[in-house]
């Protein structure tokens, strides 16, 4: 579990109550984490059953429950939540709280994708300003698109990964990162997604390389 990439999917389910993560819990029931040491060994610190799933987009989900209390709990007290071992959103409070960088426009809760030495955000791409005032759809509707944002435990940073930080990242392994400025297209969305998995693949088996935990604590 700890050396596989944990993959978002995004569910709609319906609304009840908090619970403590120590009592028998039944199926359609999100898991919450205040740690990254319980993330990675995957012991949620609560549940709610059956909440209200409101997806702002794909990459900006709330949670419902009609109890003011438990919103608030949800809203302010939990670095991350699951539903299953499978499906991971992570809080924006949180990443605004203890990291810097290109976080302003993250709200809600984002999917994340994580092991043990690295993880970072899939959200809502920046938007420019003729995109909000004439839409970047035939339609003139404006949508978001899907963008990653990696998490730097090391230095405390969020960072979009644009074509010029993942040539930065890729300083790490030399061979990668003259494959990847070596490409005609490199600055190409597709070019970018393929070499930034490229370095998370490295990264994940590179023996030298940190785990979350030595960096974060827990």
């Amino acid at each position: 579990m700890k050396n596989r990439l944990k993959f978002i999917v995004l569910v709609a389910i319906a609304s009840m109550s908090l619970c403590t993560a120590a009592q028998t819990v039944p199926n359609d029931t999100i898991y919450f984490y205040k740690t990254w040491q319980q993330m990675l060994d995957n012991q949620p610190s609560a549940y709610l059953v059956n909440p209200i799933i409101f997806a702002q987009t794909p990459y900006e989900i709330y949670i419902e429950t009609g109890y003011e209390d438990t919103n608030e709990a949800i809203e302010t007290g939990y670095l991350a939540l699951s539903q299953g071992d499978s499906i991971w959103l992570m809080n924006s409070k949180f990443i605004k709280k203890y990291f810097k960088g290109d976080v302003k426009g993250l709200s809600g809760y984002i999917p994340v994708f994580f092991n043990d030495k690295v993880a970072y955000l899939t959200a809502n791409g920046p938007l420019r300003a003729k995109d909000i005032l004439f839409g970047n759809n035939v339609d003139g509707v404006t949508s978001y698109s899907q963008a990653f944002y990696y998490i730097d435990f090391q230095n405390h940073m969020v960072k979009h990964v644009t074509h010029t930080y993942l040539s930065e990242l890729l300083e790490e392994y030399h061979d990668l990162q003259m494959r990847y400025e070596g490409m005609k297209n490199y600055k190409k969305q597709e070019i970018i997604e393929d070499y930034f998995y490229k370095y998370i693949d490295r990264a994940t088996e590179d023996i030298m390389r940190p785990y979350i935990l030595d960096l974060v604590g827990n």
